[in-house]
């Protein structure tokens, strides 16, 4: 049987002697990572731009909701309807002094002489 012996110069040798095929790989990892990092960030920004669609077609839709809600607020409170629904409520009794709301509007208040040029 033959024997095998192993310096230690031969050991890079051998190294470099097994990576030989490979150098192609290492030629190419540098334009395959990029491409890959091209390909990543492409999903990336199609993801977010994705998750922005969808979070400004429910702000849309939540501020469409809170019109009608405001909407509904207002005409569920108004004086015309709150009187509609006591004279229902009441069998068209009328409203006596003490079931009303009187809303009193006062008058403006005057300029006084003082600020009047001389």
């Amino acid at each position: 049987m033959g024997k095998i012996t192993l310096s230690f110069k031969s050991f890079p040798k051998m190294v470099f002697e097994f990576l030989e095929p490979l150098q192609g790989l290492v030629l190419l990892f540098p334009f395959l990572g990029f491409f890959f990092f091209h390909v990543w960030q492409g999903l990336e920004k199609a993801k977010l731009q994705r998750f922005i669609h969808e979070r400004t077609t429910t702000k849309e839709e939540l501020k469409r909701k809170n019109d009608e809600l405001k909407i509904g607020i207002v005409s569920y409170t108004s004086a015309e309807r709150i009187e509609t629904l006591y004279r229902r409520t009441y069998q068209f009794l009328p409203i006596s002094l003490g079931n009303r709301t009187v809303t009193i509007e006062l008058p403006p208040i005057p300029e006084s002489p003082a600020k009047s040029n001389p």
